[in-house]
């Protein structure tokens, strides 16, 4: 498995520069344009919550994304190492209301085949999604 690293910090300008890289690692992985978009918007989303939620929306901050090949697809990771992700105070969003917080993760779950988050660290949160190549996806029921 060939994995790449960015390092970034914790400053929204930064995000421009991860979709930049995101969108060159997925394409030199065959990954297809429209699930480029995809990823880039649902990485966008966890590296914003990394700066918002997890560092308080403190500058200078450390965030990793990786990508790494698989057979199948591709897996790509986010992490912080402020605040860990607490899921008991998550609730998804009712798509009927504007809502203020929770469609990030809501988002990222719909564009990933697999979404999962680490919180087993001495410091911050660790999220993962999957991305299977057509017709490696595994069967979901919805």
């Amino acid at each position: 498995m060939t994995t790449d690293t960015l390092v970034i910090t914790s400053e929204s300008r930064q995000l421009a520069r991860v979709r930049v890289w995101l969108g060159e690692q997925l394409a030199r992985r065959g990954v297809d344009a429209h699930t480029q978009s995809a990823l880039q918007v649902a990485v966008g989303e966890l590296a914003t919550n990394s700066i918002k939620h997890a560092y308080g929306g403190r500058a200078g901050e450390p965030i990793h994304i990786s990508v790494a090949s698989r057979d199948d697809g591709v897996v790509i990771q986010v992490e912080d190492f402020g605040r860990p992700f607490d899921p008991s105070g998550y609730r998804q969003p009712d798509l009927s209301e504007m809502n203020e917080s929770g469609v990030g993760l809501y988002i990222v779950k719909r564009l990933a085949d697999e979404f999962s988050f680490d919180l087993a660290r001495e410091r911050g949160t660790r999220w993962t999604l999957v991305k299977y190549q057509p017709g490696a996806k595994p069967n979901r029921t919805a």
